[in-house]
């Protein structure tokens, strides 16, 4: 199996904006691509949710309000009969009070205890709704209170419903235009990955390099195409015993291939192996160091380029750059004669390491 140093730059790419985003729920591709495709249903989950939790509340609200009416019921016909019993009770007291006396005096203050009587029983007659209501006042303004937000929850139960939805709506819609937008950075991480596992199966002396990233201090002309390289990034670096692979890897529809506004990922490995070919040289003696020396003079680092396509592959074929489809990048690369040995591959690999951003 080979060696494999180094992430996929996609996938660091796509954790830094989850993190960066505060998203914990995913912690892989497959985790955005099933949130993708299962979104809708989620939303619709989401608003059961939201109605069942409504409607448990309305249920629990109009048991709360029932068990309210029975109290305040109770309470008012408690007070009813109390205020019945006393008005009762007066009126046999006036009754007495109506008699005859034993003498003029007490007849006299039987009359004034009447007229006390007889006043305080009108007072109580005229005014037993206003009576009763302030002693079962509590019970009953509780009682509107609990009818009143009833009367809410029932009258706006939609709109309510639709309010409670709303953060979590939003939430998720704006997860899902983040994770929109990760999509092609996504298949370009599945297509790294692809490839990344496929290599994994070559030799157990190559050493593949992860995304291969390298800043000049001093940019490198390219006089050919009158541009400065100030850096490379490589998707896979392979060290192998015939030389160095530059692995661009493509995740490409047919009509994305079609579509020359897109930047040419020939162009793009040449340019990275134009870079990675001068900086080779231009530190020859220390390259040199790294390889046996042949009896005929120093060797060569071959830098072979290759563009592994996932799906889809232009029929056209182009210089110094193979296009490879998934099944066919081993096989190509082992095709090659063997220039190295095991140190030489392990020397080259580990200068590579050492240089890299």
């Amino acid at each position: 199996m080979t060696q494999i140093h180094g992430q996929i730059e996609s996938l660091k790419r796509i954790r830094e904006t989850l993190d960066q985003k505060e998203f914990t729920r995913f912690n892989s591709t497959g985790d955005i691509q099933r949130f993708l495709k299962n979104y809708d249903n989620e939303k619709e989950e989401l608003f059961f949710k939201v109605e069942r939790e409504f409607d448990i509340e309305l249920d629990a609200l109009q048991e709360e309000g029932f068990q309210l009416q029975k109290n305040y019921d109770a309470l008012k016909i408690n007070a009813e009969k109390k205020l019945a019993d006393k008005i009762v009770k007066l009126k046999s007291k006036c009754t007495s009070l109506s008699g005859p006396a034993k003498n003029a005096v007490l007849e006299l203050l039987n009359w004034y205890r009447l007229q006390i009587l007889l006043a305080y029983k009108f007072i109580l007659e005229k005014n037993q709704k206003t009576i009763i209501g302030l002693q079962t006042n509590p019970s009953k303004k509780r009682l509107d209170s609990t009818i009143e937000i009833i009367n809410g929850y029932t009258t706006n139960r939609q709109r309510m419903i639709s309010e409670r939805c709303a953060p979590k709506f939003n939430e998720l819609e704006y997860m899902k235009s983040v994770c929109t937008e990760l999509m092609p950075v996504i298949a370009g991480a599945i297509g790294e990955n692809l490839v990344a596992k496929e290599l994994e199966r070559l030799s157990d002396d190559f050493v593949l390099i992860n995304d291969f990233f390298l800043r000049f201090e001093r940019p490198i002309y390219n006089k050919k195409e009158n541009d400065r390289i100030h850096s490379i990034q490589i998707d896979h670096l392979l060290v192998t015993h015939a030389g160095i692979f530059i692995i661009e890897t493509k995740n490409w529809s047919k009509a994305s291939i079609a579509n020359y506004d897109l930047r040419s990922p020939v162009k793009q490995i040449e340019r990275a192996n134009y870079a990675l070919y001068i900086l080779l040289h231009r530190d020859n003696q220390q390259v040199n160091s790294l390889l046996k020396r042949h009896p005929w003079g120093h060797k060569k680092i071959p830098l072979r380029n290759i563009v592994a396509m996932i799906n889809h592959k232009p029929k056209e074929k182009f210089q110094y750059v193979a296009i490879k489809k998934l099944r066919e990048l081993n096989s190509y690369i082992n095709h090659f004669e063997p220039l190295f040995n095991e140190s030489e591959v392990h020397q080259i690999a580990d200068y590579l390491m050492k240089i890299k951003d």
